[in-house]
């Protein structure tokens, strides 16, 4: 659900996979890019930029367990300044 261009998401969009992951926020080329979130089926959640597909640049992602990253991110993965913190 939401903005198309040449025949693939473009702009703000939600999307819901079959396996109950969701995506809401922008896309480009048919990929995620800019600011969105990602909530997965797990219940685990990312919240922040994405480049290409992947979180890039700041953002946050919270496990279900309570834990959570704040800080940058590259290629999808944990990369440069950032703080972990973990609910006790």
């Amino acid at each position: 659900m939401g903005q198309w261009k040449n025949n693939r998401p473009g702009g703000y969009g939600v999307h819901q996979w079959k396996n109950g992951d969701k995506y809401e926020g922008e896309w480009k080329d048919g990929l995620k890019n800019g600011q969105g979130t990602d909530t997965f089926a797990n219940l685990d959640t990312y919240n922040g930029l994405f480049k290409d597909g992947k979180p890039c640049g700041y953002g946050s992602y919270r496990w279900a367990s309570g834990a959570c990253y704040v800080g940058e991110f590259r290629d999808g993965k944990k990369h440069g300044k950032g703080k972990w913190m973990k609910d006790e």
